[in-house]
């Protein structure tokens, strides 16, 4: 893998690239799918691609090479691709290596998981012990080796392990919920666990009602919390910015969350997307985006560092800088403090379809879906359905009150595009609209 690597970065700049980057990966994932509480399908991939990133005088390219038994040919043609290409003029590097990393093994236990079937087995039995009585889902097992190179002198490896499961459970076809679990530790995954939530949640709903449009205080569920959480450090990527996809503009200084609210960004701490280094080489590292309420920084790659007159934060994406990893200070409310504290409000479980009506303001609405309670003194007294979050995400991060004082890692396809580590969050004021409206 080093030595095709190489290969690639050594003929891209022998054509004529100024940088040149190739990211080579072999890929071993392996799939259970399971619906009507059996599996019904396992998978497995072997394949190994290069990711690869050429600049010529300014001309941008980024793309993959699917058969590495045709490199040279390969970047041979990407090269011509790159010379006809349009010029971006704001482009300013990649970072200059070498650097040194931390050394990071996974482990060997999921190294040497062979069958799924078990933990499976223990997410379904755990929803149907909590009165689910259908349950669907996914058990993953993902296993990735890196070896990159860049023209500027970086060059490093990584190994990748990891465990993930989604559950989603059934009482009717109204009344669902859904459990996450995720590691990179075989002892920390905790498959049954995400079973009982998602069994419990969907017992709850129990034959809901159409919710009634208001302002109400909410308890957020971790799942849904991590869907704001998420979006929050995506639009802090200064790409984000610099293109108005983002509410965070000119803010770095000013507050924009509650001073209940402290996130951080790190690709190096243990989650189950934690990678030595980023896109350029550069080593992933822990950095507040939100302290205390204040915006810190935005994440940056070397480009858009150099517009900002600051430095790379470890965040490449080549393109565009994105965020690896979220972490969420837990507050010191235990969790039946923080349903204790409404005294009329809601409790929202999960949400998909987050839209804005404005990038720029952060004027946005999503949909809860699965459990949706109505709660007062902290009690479920009903369950809801057809309403949405209307709100703004900056003022959503203003009213947060509470946090629960765990956190879990959350992360899944429809909302939660990295794995955030949310607690329980209590948001006073939420704007519910129904779903129609």
């Amino acid at each position: 893998m080093e030595d095709i690597a190489s290969q690639i970065v050594k003929r891209a700049v022998a054509l004529g690239c100024q940088d040149a980057v190739a990211d080579v990966v072999r890929n071993r994932s392996y799939q259970i799918r399971f619906a009507r509480n059996e599996p019904v399908i396992s998978n497995r991939w072997r394949e190994a691609t290069a990711s690869v990133f050429l600049v010529v005088d300014k001309r941008v390219l980024a793309s993959d090479i699917k058969d590495l038994s045709k490199v040279d040919e390969t970047v041979e043609r990407l090269v011509k691709i790159a010379k006809r290409s349009q010029e971006n003029p704001d482009y300013a590097g990649i970072a200059r290596g070498p650097f040194t990393y931390p050394r990071i093994r996974p482990d060997p236990r999921i190294l040497a998981l062979e069958d799924g079937s078990d933990h499976v087995a223990a997410a379904v039995n755990g929803a149907l012990e909590m009165g689910a009585t259908e349950t669907a889902g996914s058990f993953w097992k993902y296993e990735e080796e890196h070896a990159l190179e860049t023209s500027n002198g970086a060059h490093g490896t990584d190994r990748r392990a990891s465990l993930y499961l989604s559950i989603r459970a059934l009482v009717s076809p109204e009344a669902s919920g859904h459990g996450i679990a995720a590691a990179t530790r075989l002892s920390r995954f905790e498959a049954g666990k995400a079973g009982r939530k998602a069994g419990r949640v969907a017992a709850l709903v129990k034959s809901p009602k159409a919710g009634t449009a208001g302002t109400y205080d909410v308890v957020f569920d971790p799942l849904i919390f991590g869907s704001l959480t998420d979006q929050v450090a995506g639009r802090l990527s200064a790409w984000a910015v610099l293109a108005g996809l983002s509410p965070f503009g000119k803010k770095v200084g000013k507050r924009v969350a509650s001073d209940a609210v402290t996130i951080h960004e790190d690709g190096s701490a243990d989650s189950i997307a934690r990678r030595r280094f980023d896109d350029e080489g550069v080593p992933t590292r822990r950095k507040p985006l939100v302290q205390k309420g204040i915006l810190k920084t935005y994440l940056h790659n070397t480009t858009t560092a150099k517009r900002f007159g600051t430095r790379t934060t470890g965040n490449a994406g080549l393109v565009t800088p994105t965020h690896h990893a979220v972490f969420v200070k837990p507050g010191d409310w235990s969790k039946d403090e923080v349903f204790q504290e409404v005294r009329d409000g809601l409790w929202l479980t999960n949400t998909w379809y987050t839209r804005y009506q404005s990038y720029v303001t952060g004027d946005l609405s999503t949909i809860p879906r699965d459990g949706i309670f109505r709660i007062r003194k902290g009690e479920v007294v009903e369950a809801w359905k057809d309403v949405r979050v209307t709100d703004n995400l900056i003022r959503l991060m203003k009213n947060v009150v509470a946090l629960s004082d765990r956190t879990e890692q959350m992360m899944w396809w429809g909302e939660v595009s990295v794995p955030n580590f949310v607690p329980y969050a209590l948001i006073k004021g939420v704007r519910i609209t129904r779903s129609a409206e």
